[in-house]
């Protein structure tokens, strides 16, 4: 009899070891599967992702759900899968298309966002909002969740004797390759690698503002960058650009790529390989064969400071190290 059963449990199992990769319908959503444990649900209608289901476990909250800026309303949302390991889930608005892009056998989705113009909310992000029971740990000066009163503009909450503001969770740009929210085996990251902060907005050091700038003003020439709230629902961003503070003219054009990494609650490396996007098609793209590069040297700096090079114009920005009077 023990037979039977060691069987009955091997075929239970077989559906989560040997998970096919690909793309299905269910009524208007499509559902990815990475073939990793990683699926994803997206709205045929609109864009949202409905469901990041990851090894069983729901990771997106149930009552709202992950998409850019607040949302694109209404959508036309096709998917396509590329030489049989890389499948595309294209969302269009007449100024936005949105790609969700999964590989087999990573559990990672790529994302790239072209814009033609601004978003009407005025501002442009990326918003995972996340299952607060699955992914409980946030950044703690931006957990929210069970804040007896707000100030300031409604924007920072009193808990326990403190404030706190999802503005806290704010990381200069130079600074912010990866950050991400984390549970019992499982965490999600999102990832901004290489160039793909060159269509944003604020230069190196746009960031949110500290406590102090909250309160009183003090450093409003930053922007806002803010990377996690934690409500009832645990928010994970990625900031393009900002409506809360607007430093410069806003870009248009491809943002990224970038990504929302599913792990086991490690953070996964900064390092991440997009050379697959060239052959994509994604409008906007700009792959490494159209880019050039820069060498130089500088002047004028105090011995021992770190040197930050900037260069901007209406069309992009990118920023690099200095080190001994040179830069590359």
């Amino acid at each position: 009899m023990r037979f039977p059963l060691a069987t009955a449990l091997l075929l239970a199992l077989l559906p989560a070891v040997f998970a096919a990769f690909g793309v299905t319908r269910s009524g208007s959503n499509y559902i990815v599967d990475s073939g990793a444990g990683l699926v994803t649900t997206i709205n045929g209608n609109n864009g949202d992702i409905t469901s990041l289901n990851y090894n069983g476990k729901e990771l997106q909250d149930r009552s709202k759900f992950t998409h850019l800026s607040s949302g694109l309303g209404t959508a036309t949302v096709s998917s396509n899968i590329v030489n049989g390991a890389t499948a595309v889930i294209s969302i269009r608005t007449s100024t936005i298309t949105q790609y969700y892009i999964v590989r087999s056998g990573i559990n990672t989705i790529y994302i790239g966002t072209y814009a033609s113009a601004e978003p009407s909310v005025g501002e442009l992000r990326f918003l995972a909002r996340l299952s607060k029971s699955a992914l409980p740990n946030g950044y703690v000066p931006a957990e929210i969740q069970g804040s007896s009163s707000t100030v300031e503009g409604s924007d920072v909450f009193v808990k326990d004797g403190q404030t706190r503001s999802k503005f806290y969770s704010s990381v200069p740009f130079i600074r912010d390759q990866v950050h991400g929210v984390t549970g019992s085996g499982v965490g999600a990251f999102i990832i901004i690698p290489g160039v793909s902060y060159e269509t944003s907005s604020g230069g190196p050091f746009f960031r949110g503002r500290s406590s102090l700038d909250v309160l009183d003003d003090l450093y409003s020439q930053d922007g806002i960058d803010i990377n996690n709230q934690g409500g009832d629902q645990q928010e994970l961003y990625w900031y393009m650009n900002s409506g809360h503070y607007q430093p410069e003219t806003y870009r248009t054009g491809f943002f990224g790529p970038y990504a929302l990494a599913i792990t086991s609650g490690a953070a996964p490396s900064a390092n991440l390989d997009t050379s697959f996007m060239e052959s994509l098609g994604l409008q906007g793209f700009v792959p490494v064969s159209g880019r050039g590069t820069v060498t130089g040297s500088y002047s004028g700096v105090l011995s021992g400071q770190p040197v930050t090079i900037g260069f901007k114009n209406s069309a992009a920005q990118y920023w690099t190290t200095g080190s001994g009077l040179v830069f590359f």
